[in-house]
């Protein structure tokens, strides 16, 4: 079963696929995490199956969801009316929904968004869902702000392996049976300004390629012109396999602006020069300090 303390261990900007195998986990994970929301001042909003559902599954976890309710703290919302609400699923939109539910959220006096969907959904016949794990993979644009986080809980009864194995790669981490909670978040993307670029704590490897990708993919296009290179900080990662090395050095080569990629370990600067980085136009490579744990 589901540890939930892994589910404790998220904050704002961390995007986790929830996969759970039965009714009871789904319910004792979905009333933590907004649990969790309630006690940071977070605002929360629910898009899945019916409202009451929700209510109830919060009273018996003991939450009371009435005040937070009433006072918009906590939003729920079907799936006909959110994701499916043109009819079929159009990932831009709901991407471009996020956005603006986190700035509302803030400008709303709250610590940030905390976002759950149930993805059931996504089994069926919709048009448009073959899209989801593409949507997946690039909503991490928008958590990785720093200003919102999401949940997406899949059931392993509706999906087949080869569709799951899809979504969860498209997640910087994946929560089921068998997850160390302290390994949780195992990937985690910030958007920093000063300098401008990104920063990467944790590991990445083919469990979260795709939701790196897709960070690396638009890293100038989501970054606002400074003049300056853009910044790559992987001092905070633990480990990084071969193929997370290369689309560093796609990302170098795609980039307008020159690249750093700093806090490299030795290993990292050996994996980057056995690649490729030496050769690599407006590439630069800058070790880890001294004091800096690789």
């Amino acid at each position: 079963m589901i540890e939930i303390g892994a589910i404790e261990r998220l904050s704002l900007g961390d995007h986790a696929c929830v996969v759970f195998e039965d009714d009871e986990t789904r319910t004792r994970t979905l009333a933590a995490y907004i649990q969790a929301g309630l006690r940071r001042r977070h605002r929360i909003l629910y898009f899945g199956g019916e409202p009451g559902e929700v209510e109830a599954a919060l009273a018996g976890q003991g939450t009371d969801p009435r005040s937070a309710l009433a006072a918009g703290q906590l939003r729920m919302a079907t799936v006909e009316s959110t994701y499916l609400a043109a009819g079929h699923f159009d990932p831009l939109a709901s991407i471009e929904g996020w956005r603006a539910a986190s700035a509302e959220a803030l400008a709303a006096g709250y610590r940030g968004l905390r976002a759950v969907g149930d993805m059931s959904w996504g089994a069926t016949a919709v048009p448009g869902a073959d899209q989801l794990p593409w949507y997946e993979a690039n909503v991490n644009r928008v958590f990785a702000d720093g200003y919102a986080m999401g949940l997406c809980l899949y059931d392993r009864r509706l999906f087949s392996d080869a569709d799951l194995r899809r979504v969860c790669w498209a997640h910087p981490v994946t929560v089921d049976d068998d997850t160390d909670p302290q390994a949780v978040p195992l990937l985690r993307a910030v958007r920093t300004t000063r300098p401008a670029g990104i920063r990467f704590e944790g590991e990445a490897d083919l469990s979260n390629r795709q939701a790196m990708r897709a960070i690396l993919d638009h890293l100038v296009e989501d970054m606002p012109g400074t003049g300056e290179p853009l910044v790559v900080d992987i001092s905070g990662l633990r480990f990084v396999d071969g193929a997370t090395i290369r689309m560093l050095i796609d990302a170098a080569a795609r980039a307008a602006d020159r690249l750093r990629v700093v806090g490299c370990s030795p290993h990292m600067q050996r994996l980057l020069a056995f690649n490729g980085a030496d050769a690599t136009t407006g590439l630069i490579v800058e070790p880890a300090c001294p004091h800096t744990r690789p």
